[in-house]
């Protein structure tokens, strides 16, 4: 038996010598070479899972969290906004303090302020400007020649009480029509919006105080 094994291992040692050949000049081996042949292809070959594809683009928001508990303080700040032509500009902002607390009210509009600390909101303050509940948003693209006048032209102002929330760390301006957002200085730079006439230096400093 012992010596039939070894018959048979001598006989594929001859089999696989049959194969083998002297080292060529570039390979550093001595001896023989002899031609081996492993176990090629891909994952899937072995039976792997595919790997899913990693997610590029980022999360959409796609909706806007419920109103919070209204606020409730005293101390607030009264801005300005003014609507010409589709945008939006702070004209003014000054600090209020009343007697009793103010609860932010809850009311209907386009537009928001949205008092934000991280991921938490603080609160909301809805308006609207006079004359622009009844407009739908400007189109993208040029007016058709049989659309209606707008009753909304010329500058609309619309003047807002926000409290002056000590917790907020950053503050925007919504428009829910067109789901555009806008930073809002927090806290804000108090006084009026200069006016830059047509002779006057666009980058001197404005002579205004900022909240305390």
């Amino acid at each position: 038996m012992r010596r039939t094994l070894i018959l048979a291992f001598g006989a594929g040692v001859l089999l696989h010598c049959t194969a083998a050949r002297p080292p060529a000049p570039n390979e550093a081996t001595p001896g023989l070479v002899f031609p081996a042949h492993f176990a090629e292809g891909e994952e899937q070959d072995a039976g792997a899972k595919p790997q899913e594809p990693l997610l590029t683009e980022p999360a959409k928001r796609t909706s806007s969290p419920p109103d919070p508990e209204p606020l409730r303080q005293a101390e607030q700040y009264e801005y300005t906004f003014a609507y010409e032509e589709g945008n939006v500009s702070v004209l003014g902002v000054r600090a209020q303090k009343f007697r009793e607390p103010v609860v932010t009210a809850r009311k209907m509009g386009r537009f928001a302020v949205e008092l934000w600390v991280g991921t938490e909101l603080i609160d909301r303050v809805r308006f609207d400007f006079p004359l622009l509940a009844a407009e739908d948003p400007p189109p993208k693209k040029r007016r058709p020649l049989n659309d209606p006048p707008s009753m909304a032209g010329g500058v609309l102002k619309s003047t807002v009480l926000v409290p002056a929330s000590w917790r907020a760390r950053r503050v925007v301006l919504v428009d829910r029509a067109t789901n555009a957002e806008t930073e809002l200085e927090w806290p804000p730079r108090l006084g009026t919006a200069p006016a830059t006439s047509p002779g006057a230096d666009a980058g001197a400093p404005a002579a205004s105080t900022r909240a305390p």
